[in-house]
């Protein structure tokens, strides 16, 4: 008996775990959405601690506490930052532009270029244009503006980009291994004096408000959905925990801030005697960690389905 052919006009009955995000629309949309509140996020950061003499005061105190750190994790924060060059950031951004050109073709890897390109040009007019008042005169640890962290900024932006570039099932290990070295450098730049905690969150908030809108723009233009989601637990779990973490480090944080700037005594006696100093410098290496983690977490909230590669 002769075989018949019968021609399929649908696809399979699918059985995996189904992606939460229908349409490309709808994941362009999500990213969209992070990348306005990332840059929302970054002025208020700037706002509440660069133009208020509370502000100031809890940014000032955290740097002033780096000292209960010890002498030994100075002199590790300075190893760490050492290795942020520009050589190592150019090979680092050159090695993901060949990964997006072989991946994504010339659309990827101008939509990389470009979020890279955008948040280190706008950390480095910003510290131009922007201007920190002198609201604790000469108890200031220092002064003049350091807003937004450069070094910071270089890493979380090449470290963000390469969750674009990388295959779908590696995003979430990935997004891992982004959070560990951005918070890395981020605290280092605290525990070495560089920079005062909004500078490092400003830094971080920019870089993915800038890969958050470019990654939009390339979903719509031409990402597609493929019709096998992830499998259960690949990753998953991993955004998960990240995303966990980093809001119990934000809470944490954020109580012992809350700790801080009630205290009643006049910003002299504050910053004479130091007393809240260690701990506003554990509360900001807290909030640096949290923010380090969330932000990966945040992209790959928005990239959840949606593929940016050529081949399907």
């Amino acid at each position: 008996m002769a075989r018949r052919f019968v021609l399929r006009l649908r696809w399979p009955h699918f059985t995996g775990v189904r992606t939460p995000v229908a349409t490309v629309s709808q994941s362009a949309g999500r990213l969209a959405l992070v990348g306005v509140v990332s840059g929302l996020l970054a002025g208020l950061a700037w706002v509440a601690t660069t133009q208020t003499e509370t502000g100031q005061r809890l940014a000032d105190l955290a740097l002033f506490g780096r000292e209960t750190a010890g002498p030994r994790s100075a002199d590790v924060a300075a190893d760490i930052l050492s290795n942020v060059t520009i050589a190592s950031a150019v090979t680092a951004a050159i090695g993901l532009g060949a990964l997006a050109l072989a991946r994504g073709g010339f659309g990827l890897v101008a939509a990389s270029a470009v979020a890279i390109a955008g948040a280190n040009l706008t950390s480095q007019l910003l510290k131009e244009v922007v201007e920190r008042p002198a609201l604790l005169g000469s108890l200031a640890y220092a002064r003049g503006n350091s807003f937004p962290s450069g070094t910071v900024t270089v890493v979380a932006s090449i470290g963000l980009v390469a969750l674009l570039i990388v295959p779908r099932r590696l995003r979430s290990l990935t997004g891992l291994a982004v959070a560990v070295a951005t918070s890395a450098v981020g605290m280092s730049t605290v525990v070495a004096g560089w920079h005062r905690l909004a500078d490092v969150l400003g830094a971080i908030l920019i870089s993915l408000a800038w890969t958050a809108l470019c990654a939009a723009a390339l979903a719509r233009l031409r990402g597609w959905m493929p019709r096998r989601s992830w499998r259960t637990g690949l990753g998953r779990g991993t955004t998960v925990l990240g995303g966990v973490a980093g809001i119990a480090a934000l809470v944490v944080g954020g109580i012992v801030v809350a700790a801080v700037v009630s205290d009643p005594a006049p910003v002299e006696e504050v910053l004479e005697t130091l007393a809240d100093a260690p701990r506003a410098f554990l509360a900001a290496l807290a909030i640096v960690a949290g923010g380090t983690l969330l932000a990966p977490v945040a992209l790959l909230w928005g990239l959840r389905g949606v593929a940016l590669e050529l081949h399907r």
